[in-house]
């Protein structure tokens, strides 16, 4: 007996298409929710970094105003420090005054008692003159000597300047045009002090154009026996300028300057150094005041 063949029914809400419309439903939902998680974390990134511009917008104004503080209070400090500086000065000035008012008067009593009659008339002129005149005048011609002395008007490193043999070419260091008197003239006029018996001459004012270049000078050497070298300096002791050996009966008619220096006429010195010019030895040291002008003509 043949069985008849039956067709297997789905089951209810499981037929294909059903299925079919299950899975897309399950797909669709996770798409969904896939773009959901995407933007919540697009979302909090974009949360994230407000926050983080945030914080640094503030550490920054933080920051401001701390510098602004700092500042504030460096420059109080500096004003106080400044305030503390000006009385310090000025206090240092009233008793420099007040002591030196002191001893003014405490002299001029001195003075008093040493010129009035009582003093005097105990005292025959022989005894004014040494105890008095004599005595004062050492002093004047002392401090006169003092104050035009080498030692005090040029700084050790120039006074002691070593001479290794080397001289300025021929280039530099030209025959002098110059005739005896002519020499002499311009000796007297450079009005040299100091010690060792040999002359030279330089231009009083030395003229420099604006751009620093390569200046004209006038430096000779009028001896027969010795080797000059001339160093300008200024009232700190910076030097200027430096030759090397100028050799006897030459001068110099070109030079530059080692550094810049400001505009205008500015007071200077030259040291000039005399060496035996076959030991090389050193035999004497003079000055004397000169200016350099600096754009001006």
């Amino acid at each position: 007996m043949k069985m008849a063949n039956k067709k297997k029914k789905p089951a209810a809400g499981k037929s294909v298409a059903g299925k079919n419309n299950s899975d897309k439903k399950v797909n669709k939902s996770a798409s969904v929710s896939s773009k959901s998680a995407r933007k919540k974390a697009l979302n909090d990134e974009k949360e994230a970094l407000k926050v983080i511009k945030k914080n640094e917008k503030a550490q920054l104004q933080k920051k401001k105003k701390s510098d602004e503080i700092r500042k504030m209070r460096e420059k109080k400090q500096n004003a106080e420090r400044k305030m503390a500086e000006k009385e310090k000065s000025k206090t240092e000035k009233i008793k420099k005054r007040k002591s030196f008012k002191k001893k003014l008067k405490k002299f001029g009593k001195k003075i008093k008692y040493y010129t009035s009659k009582d003093f005097l008339g105990s005292f025959n002129y022989v005894r004014i003159f040494l105890f008095i005149i004599l005595p004062v005048s050492v002093i004047v011609a002392g401090c006169a000597a003092v104050s035009q002395s080498v030692a005090v008007n040029v700084p050790s490193e120039i006074r002691n300047f070593e001479f290794t043999g080397r001289t300025e070419s021929e280039l530099t260091a030209l025959k002098s045009e110059f005739n005896e008197g002519q020499k002499q003239a311009l000796i007297d006029s450079t009005d040299a002090k100091g010690s060792g018996k040999f002359d030279f001459y330089i231009d009083k004012t030395i003229y420099i154009d604006d751009d620093f270049s390569d200046f004209d000078l006038c430096f000779g050497n009028p001896n027969s026996d010795c080797i000059l070298i001339a160093t300008i300096y200024d009232s700190d002791g910076n030097v200027i300028y430096r030759s090397l050996g100028v050799e006897p009966e030459t001068e110099i008619k070109k030079a530059s300057l080692f550094n810049s220096i400001p505009y205008g006429e500015q007071k200077m010195k030259v040291c000039v150094n005399a060496y035996d010019s076959e030991t090389n030895e050193k035999i004497g040291t003079k000055y004397a005041k000169i200016k350099l002008a600096v754009g001006v003509r």
